[in-house]
């Protein structure tokens, strides 16, 4: 493989629509991003949650909360696999595209990021002491995390069908709860969460975890069949000291390294191309990189998702930061190649 390689983390900040979904998808190819992600305009939580409160019963979406309320039998069909459609048929009917990428990146939101927001109430709620959270939470019990996974497993299985290089199984929350100890669950049951989730994936598996990472999160990541392992180093610096270049050499695995920051308010005064980083900045962040790490174990990509960008700054303002961000941290890397 050509490293390092770009690529993106998912969201961005547009309305919810094939229209944008089209065009967020054919910038980030005629920007020359290697492997683009089909693109999130929702929620990752209710991208997943919401289709399968459709087909599980005792799964109820209200008021853009989820409540579980009994266990459940596993959809014997995935969920949400019209966003892996989306690239299938973007590229059928716009085959010279396709010679413009490396591949193509599926993201779908991991077990316990969502049994993580999805409150129990009623029987299966009983005897359940809040900890962390205010009421009792899925990601709390074992069998509903492990059922989360297989279905993530099977969803995961579609889309490397459907020939998707890379997928990613997100656990923003899995920074949150591996601080010095994990929460809720033994660090082998987390690691058996993880690699049932990418179980099905032959092509390249990715896991994207948000902030900074604890030595304890680093180790238990280190562990799992996992091939990539994502995370935000732009806003989160203090995982330059985390991680070292024997972590992915021994283990064989790759760094997905945040670039760009993908996450920040308006500042008065400040104008669009302020919020953007340098070219020339870009190519001595990731200089450094590859000395510290070797580029060759090494993925850029923006910190995070740009979905935020749209509360921020409005569609207009998110996405021009948005898409500049990403075309200069592609420039970076292609200028130090050449």
């Amino acid at each position: 493989m050509d490293n390092p390689f770009t690529t993106v983390v998912g969201s961005w900040p547009l309305t919810n629509n094939e229209e944008n979904m089209i065009r967020i998808f054919e910038d980030l190819i005629q920007i020359g991003v290697d492997y683009p992600c089909y693109p999130q305009l929702i929620s990752m939580i209710n991208q997943f949650l919401s289709p399968l409160a459709k087909v599980i019963t005792q799964l109820e979406e209200a008021g853009n909360k989820f409540y579980l309320n009994d266990d459940f039998k596993i959809p014997k069909k995935s969920v949400a696999l019209q966003y892996g459609a989306f690239i299938k048929n973007f590229f059928m009917e716009r085959p010279h595209l396709l010679e413009q990428v490396k591949g193509t990146k599926a993201c779908i939101t991991g077990p316990l990021t969502l049994a993580s927001e999805i409150i129990l109430k009623g029987e299966i709620a009983k005897g359940i002491k809040p900890r962390v959270f205010s009421e009792p939470r899925a990601v709390m019990l074992d069998w509903i995390v492990e059922k989360l996974a297989e279905i993530i497993k099977q969803l995961a299985k579609t889309y490397n069908d459907m020939s998707i290089n890379i997928i990613s199984v997100d656990e923003p929350i899995l920074g949150f709860l591996i601080g010095r100890k994990p929460l809720f669950h033994s660090e082998d049951f987390l690691i058996d969460i993880l690699n049932k989730s990418v179980s099905e994936i032959k092509s390249l598996s990715s896991i994207h975890v948000c902030g900074r990472i604890s030595p304890k999160c680093r180790d238990l990541l280190l562990q799992t069949d996992i091939k990539i392992l994502d995370h935000e180093f732009a806003t989160n610096e203090d995982n330059f000291e985390i991680y070292k270049r024997e972590h992915f050499e021994k283990n064989d695995k790759f760094l997905a390294l945040g670039t760009v920051k993908s996450k920040f308010l308006p500042v008065n005064g400040k104008k669009i191309n302020d919020y953007i980083e340098g070219v020339d900045f870009l190519k001595n962040y990731i200089k450094e990189a590859i000395e510290q790490y070797g580029g060759e174990n090494l993925i850029i990509k923006p910190d995070c998702g740009f979905l935020p960008l749209k509360d921020s700054f409005g569609e207009k303002g998110g996405y021009e930061i948005a898409i500049k961000k990403v075309k200069n941290m592609v420039k970076a890397l292609n200028e130090l190649k050449q």
